[in-house]
């Protein structure tokens, strides 16, 4: 549960020990999860979504129990029956009860080819009288009761029909734009200017002029392209600070200067990039490379458990990744 969630114990008149069950199961682009677990807090702030980098959307049907969702000021209350959108790049605080709930998670890109603005959508139920919404229902649960009699093939066929309805699902919502996004073209260039900037990060000419002048469109529409992001420079600092941090704690890179980390990943001045670093993570980049080392050094009696919990968090963070979550 670490790698997504910081989970607190909640007082129970019953006094047992929190437990947590899952079953995944792998289809190719998404992984759909059977979870389990106890009442408790389940938080995920700012700091932690960027330090993890998890870039992914969750579709959760709550099956038994309940979640009250909390973004914000905004509080969202969901029980048994009904979908809730969970966007990992972005913080909560839900108060679950005993729970149970099918999730399919996937990576954000995937779901914005058929929602574009798929983050306005985060911590709010699908409504339950949309007939779209009651059809992704029944096919979710469907899909986990034959998940593991699919082959691959299948598997990949039965995860194109639920991105399908998700879209539908989400498409009669008040949430999305009355344009639709402008329309599948507008789609498809989105992701691919968003791809092009996450390969593009170290590179010196990755302006908003130069991006927009690349793939022939104006500033104005680049801008109104990536609205759902924020400022596009905002965007660009996230993703460098993210390639910083991974950097720092890797091992293969501990002979590299930190400044030599940081101007790979297009910071030019030490002091703005500690500066931005410190603000996003909490800590100086040195703390943190320092941090990885002694995570990665002897195992003292007294930190035997929390350096287990550290190494298993990093292989589970790998293995969300490697998902392409």
């Amino acid at each position: 549960m670490s790698p997504i969630f910081d989970v607190e114990d909640s007082p129970s008149p019953v006094d047992r020990p929190y437990h947590a069950t899952f079953e995944l199961h792998h289809f190719g682009q998404s992984v759909l999860g059977d979870l389990k677990a106890s009442t408790g807090r389940y938080i995920r702030t700012e700091r932690k979504a960027a330090r993890d980098g998890l870039d992914a959307i969750l579709i959760q049907l709550f099956i038994e129990g309940g979640v009250q969702f909390g973004v914000g000021r905004r509080t969202t209350y969901a029980q048994a029956g009904d979908i809730v959108i969970f966007d990992l790049a972005q913080p909560v605080d839900n108060i679950n009860s005993e729970f149970r709930h099918v999730t399919s998670m996937w990576p954000r890109a995937a779901i914005e080819e058929v929602v574009p603005e798929i983050a306005r959508w985060h911590g709010h139920a699908l409504p339950r009288d949309n007939p779209s919404v009651d059809l992704l229902r029944r096919h979710m649960l469907s899909c986990r009761e034959l998940a593991s009699r699919f082959s691959v093939g299948e598997g990949h066929r039965v995860e194109s029909a639920t991105r399908v309805l998700a879209g539908a699902a989400m498409a009669g919502g008040e949430l999305l734009p009355d344009s639709a996004a402008q329309g599948p073209m507008a789609e498809v260039l989105i992701y691919q200017i968003k791809r092009h900037i996450r390969e593009n990060l170290g590179a010196a000419n990755l302006s908003p002029a130069e991006i927009a002048r690349k793939f022939g469109i104006s500033r104005t529409q680049l801008y109104q392209l990536l609205e759902p992001l924020g400022r596009i420079a905002r965007y660009q600092l996230h993703l460098r600070l993210q390639r910083c941090l991974a950097a720092l704690q890797d091992p293969a890179q501990a002979h590299l200067q930190i400044a030599e980390i940081a101007y790979r990943w297009g910071f030019n001045h030490p002091a703005t990039f500690n500066r931005n670093f410190r603000k996003a993570f909490g800590l100086t980049p040195g703390e943190a490379r320092a941090h990885a080392i002694r995570g990665a050094g002897a195992i003292m009696p007294a930190s035997r458990a929390s350096l287990l919990r550290q190494r298993v968090q990093r292989e589970h963070h790998q293995w969300f990744h490697a998902l392409g979550i």
